[in-house]
């Protein structure tokens, strides 16, 4: 099994793939696992490593997770993989929560990561993002509790849920920032936006653009969340245009 060791516990990865090397993050909820066809869409050319961030999958379910550090902890758990892992700097693709946490892994090791591929992403926590999980847990089918049972475990999965809406709603409440160094960032960053995510507000995304120099935003208004899903060849060449144009393939 593929694991590194970090200061909040394991993380465990798979790989696909061979070339230069590609780090995928999913989404709250979602597993390395369930993200398998995305990163065969980037193997031809690059050794995908797909991660389990803390609490999902199988890494490690570390004592204060689910609070208002979420996003710190998710951040320096993936530092301290990427120290591990990697001796020169790689390109960090993080849909929705994986993106955050790319944001806050960049904050504590900068010289490991060579760009930033956003899907989805927020600058802080609102009630937008609160009522969407909300509405997303209450029409879940009972065909996709099942599916997420078998990533994360019979016993674990419902934990797990309920303890990632505390920690959005304990976030919505403090305000929490979740994307704490965006004028520190100097790395190339693109960040896809649709119009129709419930989680992420347009304002929120335009923040991170924004704040982060040179950042460049790719929005589409009838999307929704994650548009890595919608049309799968387009988001793909759109990110390979983007690696190519910094020599990261």
């Amino acid at each position: 099994m593929n694991v590194a060791s970090t200061r909040h516990g394991a993380l465990h990865y798979l790989e696909v793939g061979s070339g230069s090397p590609l780090v995928l993050l999913h989404g709250n909820t979602y597993s390395a696992a369930t993200q398998e066809r995305l990163a065969a869409r980037f193997a031809d050319e690059h050794r995908v490593i797909s991660v389990d961030l803390l609490g999902h999958g199988q890494s490690a379910r570390p004592e204060g997770l689910f609070s208002t550090r979420y996003f710190a902890m998710q951040g320096e758990a993936l530092a301290d993989l990427l120290e591990q892992l990697f001796a020169t700097p790689v390109p960090l693709f993080g849909m929705s929560a994986g993106g955050i946490t790319a944001l806050n892994a960049v904050c504590h090791r900068p010289d490991l990561v060579a760009a930033l591929i956003l899907d989805g992403v927020f600058h802080q926590v609102t009630t937008a993002t609160v009522d969407a999980h909300h509405h997303s847990t209450a029409n879940m089918s009972p065909s996709w509790h099942r599916y997420m049972a078998r990533q994360h475990g019979e016993a674990w999965w419902p934990v797990l849920n309920d303890r990632i809406e505390r920690a959005i709603e304990l976030m919505a409440a403090s305000r929490t920032i979740v994307a704490p160094c965006l004028p520190s960032i100097k790395v190339p960053t693109i960040v896809f936006q649709g119009g129709k995510d419930a989680f992420v507000p347009d304002a929120q995304a335009r923040v991170i653009v924004t704040g982060i120099r040179g950042a460049r935003l790719v929005y589409e208004a009838e999307a929704g969340h994650l548009i890595a899903w919608r049309n799968p060849s387009t988001f793909r060449e759109r990110v390979r245009r983007f690696l190519q144009t910094h020599d990261l393939v």
